[in-house]
């Protein structure tokens, strides 16, 4: 499946204060990315015996941000609504580079984001009518048992990851990359039992959103062999 990344106005915009973007040793701003990846969607189907094949799997995000170590000299990366199409067969996305200054950040975060009023992310599937209800943050297509469905997650919510060692960005540095695993084969398993959850099933829906909000980890991967 390839990779797509769409957005509502993808350029991201830097927000810092009093702080220069430092050059890489060359005359050259020295540049971030931010990439999204899954693991083999296969593990889910084993370890559920077959109940569970996912086909698709779309995330809304908003607000994007870098944190520094030094909370009083953070640099925020912002964007307006992307949409975020994750490849199951387990290559990254990559979002564009963005010059990024110099300093340690330990955290980023976003917003699982469901559409406001009036607002166009740039994907019908994520807006079906005119009430709140009818928003969605995260679309996912696939099989359960011998019935195809499709489970949309009305879940708006602030999402802070960390990583470890820290982003280090220094007067050489040319390009560095961070990647969010995205742990989507415990979407439709309850973490207690290890019970399949049925994602045609309104009385497992909060315990689904809940896997999905807690499935995210960060990590520096500056050569984007999705490992950290």
């Amino acid at each position: 499946m390839k990779a797509l990344i769409s957005s509502a106005g993808l350029g991201l915009i830097i927000a810092l204060a009093g702080c220069d973007a430092p050059t890489a040793g060359n005359g050259e701003p020295a540049s971030a990315t931010l990439s999204f990846m899954v693991g083999d969607n296969s593990a889910l189907s084993k370890s559920l015996s077959g109940h569970v094949a996912l086909s698709s799997a779309k995330l809304l995000l908003k607000t994007i941000q870098f944190h520094s170590v030094d909370d009083g000299d953070s640099l925020d990366f912002r964007s307006d609504a992307v949409v975020v199409d994750l490849d199951l067969t387990g290559a990254l996305n990559t979002l564009e580079p963005i010059d990024i200054p110099m300093g340690e950040y330990n955290k980023v975060s976003f917003r699982l984001h469901k559409p406001g009023d009036g607002e166009d992310v740039g994907d019908p599937d994520f807006v079906e009518g005119e009430s709140g209800s009818d928003r969605y943050s995260v679309v996912v297509a696939g099989t359960y048992g011998d019935s195809s469905f499709v489970f949309k997650s009305r879940r708006t919510a602030n999402q802070r990851v960390e990583f470890d060692p820290p982003l280090v960005i220094s007067d050489t540095t040319g390009q560095v990359n961070v990647t969010l695993s995205v742990d989507v084969n415990s979407w439709f398993i309850d973490k207690n039992s290890g019970a399949a959850l049925d994602p045609t099933n309104p009385d497992d829906e909060s315990s689904i959103d809940n896997a999905i909000t807690e499935s995210f980890k960060g990590f520096v991967d500056n050569d984007k062999r999705g490992g950290n």
